[in-house]
């Protein structure tokens, strides 16, 4: 594959969050390269990283930006390491594998944590990136910094050429098991999937509002579960026998959310005509769905007001 074949979102990504002069990368490869003093040089097969983790990212707008943070992660490690001068042995054997030019070859990682090697054959360091989505930026440093200090420990000399450049040796060195967890930042927003992929992952939110006898609301964070909901409140609805036109005794209506790219609705609202004497609505039929049918678990009620949430994901979405 290409660069021209990437999907265009992706492409225009490299553009601007790895190429760019005023890419956060680039300025931390300007750091390395000051406090080495020799040239720092990044190989990286956009197809083949695209190829390998291009489904982590459903929103393929997140894929490069979080691929450059990944990048920048070791990059920081790096000269955290070089700043400190507290390891001038690892520096000085840095310095003489490199000979005259530290090479990085990004690779993937077979692992949900990234991994660092020296990769003799190709006279560089081989920086594997984690599968699955990007952990927190200081999260990702502090790993990498425990993999780079023990990376010329065992030296990996693997990988033949070009084409196994993302392949790597499995590390189960207990270095990696003993990092501290550093403490929680905040994002990059350029990293964030759109909110329509966002909330199809858990933590669930839903919240049913319904005091009256002729309207009922429920919210939730989870479109999938108001699309149920209400295809299965119309499948049983009775039908108002007063009107000649014999509509629905409830009006089932989902209301798209505003924050969304495509159809996804954060709203469902159950009505009564007002003229309807006959029939009221109550909560009690959703209350059981939700938390019989769709597990859900009750939080807190205040008054007319349950809240509940699911932390477990809803592995497939429903068309």
């Amino acid at each position: 594959m290409s660069l021209s074949k990437l999907p265009l979102t992706v492409r225009i990504g490299i553009r601007d969050h790895w190429d760019s002069a005023d890419a956060p990368v680039r300025r931390a490869l300007f750091s390395v390269k000051e406090l080495l003093g020799i040239d720092v040089a990044v190989e990286i097969m956009w197809d083949l990283l695209f190829s390998n983790l291009g489904d982590d990212y459903p929103d393929k707008a997140t894929f490069v930006p979080s691929i450059s943070a990944g990048v920048q992660a070791f990059l920081d490690a790096l000269q955290d390491i070089l700043d400190a001068e507290a390891n001038p042995e690892w520096t000085d054997t840095l310095l003489e594998h490199a000979e005259g030019c530290l090479r990085l070859f990004i690779g993937v990682s077979k692992k949900t944590e990234p991994t660092v090697f020296w990769f003799t054959k190709g006279v560089g360091l081989n920086v594997n990136l984690p599968r699955g989505s990007m952990t927190s930026p200081a999260e990702m440093q502090s790993m990498f910094k425990v993999k780079l200090l023990s990376c010329f420990d065992d030296q990996q000399a693997v990988l033949d050429d070009w084409a196994d450049v993302g392949v790597e040796v499995v590390d189960d060195s207990p270095a990696a098991a003993s990092s501290s967890q550093p403490a929680d930042v905040l994002p990059d927003i350029n990293m964030l999937p759109r909110p329509d992929e966002l909330l199809l992952k858990p933590p669930y939110h839903l919240v049913v509002y319904g005091g009256g006898e002729k309207f009922i609301e429920v919210q939730c964070s989870h479109s999938p579960t108001l699309e149920l909901l209400a295809e299965y409140l119309k499948k049983w609805c009775r039908i108002n026998p007063q009107n000649v036109n014999r509509p629905p005794a409830v009006d089932v209506k989902l209301h798209q959310a505003s924050f969304s790219f495509g159809l996804v609705y954060d709203r469902l609202t159950m009505t009564i005509d007002d003229r309807t004497y006959n029939f009221h609505v109550s909560p009690m039929l959703v209350l059981s769905f939700v938390e019989g049918v769709l597990k859900y678990k009750s939080v807190s009620v205040n008054g007319s007001t349950w809240t509940f949430r699911r932390d477990v994901e809803f592995k497939k979405t429903r068309n």
